[in-house]
């Protein structure tokens, strides 16, 4: 993946070079493409941010939008090749990088899908990370990779975020361990006990969340 990377920044710069200030401004053709999008006219919308693509390759922006559009499109193998550059053009944006991984997931790309979101949490290092690749491992079932990917987002948490415990009672439930599901449902509840969710899925296991479950004195209740 990182050499596919590689390739794509490559040939946009290359792009970008040949195609020089001699092209116009995409600032048009985006807020026309805008408005389209706003009104829900998909198609229009993506026409013009083609356009905007031709003119000018390294224009993250025009691509991303198009991807979303190609999304509302239902077509999502094209939708990758559009999120593939905006992705690759902005690494850091967590709006990209969720729609570039939705789009392979639904296009059935699942390798591409598993070494991206792989790469990304390995070099990221957040919890955010490993939880957005433990959702997409649940969901192609590969619940090994998920379960690994739950317990380093858990260790970097600290204990201050409840998120991958949420994620690993979820797929604790999945796979039919209920006992794994209470206790990581108590510690997240732990975490943040005034999340509703948090405390009727300890009660859809027959227990009540509250301070003589976990030796915790919650001084609000």
């Amino acid at each position: 993946m990182k050499h596919f990377t590689t390739l794509i920044a490559g040939s946009l710069l290359l792009s970008i070079i040949g195609t020089g200030c001699s092209q116009p401004s995409n600032s048009k053709l985006l807020k026309r493409g805008d408005d389209a999008m706003w009104q829900g006219r998909w198609t229009d919308a993506a026409t013009d941010f083609t356009k905007a693509t031709l003119q000018h390759p390294g224009d993250w922006e025009a691509q991303y939008k198009l991807g979303q559009c190609e999304m509302q499109m239902g077509e999502p193998q094209l939708a990758s090749q559009s999120l593939a550059i905006a992705e690759a053009l902005k690494p850091d944006n967590t709006d990209i990088a969720d729609l570039y991984a939705r789009s392979l997931f639904e296009c059935d790309q699942q390798d591409k899908l598993f070494s991206f979101l792989y790469t990304r949490a390995t070099k990221q290092q957040t919890v955010r990370s490993w939880n957005k690749f433990a959702q997409f491992a649940m969901d192609i079932g590969d619940p090994d990779s998920a379960t690994n990917a739950l317990d380093t987002a858990i260790s970097l948490s600290d204990g201050a975020d409840a998120s991958p415990y949420a994620l690993a009672a979820t797929l604790a439930e999945r796979l039919g361990d209920n006992n794994r599901a209470i206790t990581l449902w108590q510690q997240a509840w732990i975490i943040d006990p005034h999340n509703e969710n948090f405390a009727n899925a300890i009660r859809s296991h027959g227990e009540i969340p509250g301070p003589t479950m976990t030796g915790v004195v919650n001084e609000t209740q």
